[in-house]
């Protein structure tokens, strides 16, 4: 299957989850309908997030009809703050698994508070306050995309928790990089399926399922999105030692800054 099909196919794949919080918004006010009184607060939330989510759809579909304009690997840089490339997945992610963090994430106005609160659901965030708001020149939709699957996919399969850390790093060969990792303490993933986790539809033996069932189309999409922007992806685990997965990204320079 050509890279083109696969980044399709990944944004169809993640247009099921702003779906799936309109339906369960929809169906949250239509089956009240009057036995009981929703507050106005809860209204205007549930509507909120249901807007936010039409918002996010719209933007996978125009991404969709993106990919199958052109067979290169598009990059739309923008200047953006690190917090504003990762605060959008947590609210997308957490709005389908516990909305009542995702209504407080984009309320918060230090690393530290937000911090605090990911800990109690048993989410580590590993950042600076000057790595959170500093501001660099990368493609967000793609940087959201990457984001928003590794999470997905921590949350699945962890036990307990998840480590998040972020940081701005000095490369040698690359200069700037910015590096994401996101590690579960799940079963983890045995050595020998490692280069081929991230094979499109990778089927493994039914009794390793459980496991790394769902892990091979997202793994696949966002391995080309990394590789569009001349980053690279790597995996860290072993059998009952959970999964790292960690992305480096060069820092794009934007030459009319």
């Amino acid at each position: 299957m050509d890279k083109k099909r696969i980044k399709t196919e990944l944004l169809v794949h993640d247009l099921k989850t702003p779906i799936a919080i309109i339906e369960a918004g929809i169906n949250s006010l239509m089956n009240n309908n009057g036995r009981d009184k929703v507050s106005v607060e809860r209204q205007i939330k549930i509507l909120t997030r249901m807007l936010r989510n039409v918002k996010i759809a719209k933007g996978l579909v125009n991404d969709i009809l993106e990919v199958g304009r052109s067979s290169q690997g598009i990059v739309n840089n923008a200047r953006l703050l690190v917090c504003e490339l990762l605060t959008p997945p947590m609210v997308e992610v957490f709005d389908l698994t516990d909305n009542s963090v995702s209504d407080r994430i984009n309320v918060f106005e230090d690393i530290s508070s937000l911090s605090k609160s990911l800990s109690e659901r048993g989410i580590m965030l590993n950042v600076s306050e000057r790595v959170w708001g500093k501001e660099v020149y990368l493609d967000p939709r793609k940087i959201i995309q990457i984001f928003r699957n590794l999470l997905t996919n921590a949350i699945k399969y962890r036990k307990n928790t998840i480590d998040i850390h972020v940081d701005i790093r000095k490369n040698k060969s690359r200069g700037e990089i910015l590096f994401i990792s996101v590690r579960d303490d799940g079963e983890g993933i045995e050595k020998i399926y490692h280069r081929k986790i991230f094979e499109n539809y990778f089927q493994i033996e039914s009794e390793r399922e459980d496991c790394l069932r769902g892990h091979g189309l997202g793994l696949a999409g966002i391995l080309i999105l990394i590789e569009d922007m001349g980053g690279r992806m790597y995996l860290e685990s072993g059998e009952g030692e959970g999964a790292k997965f960690s992305v480096i990204l060069p820092l794009g320079v934007c030459s009319i800054c």
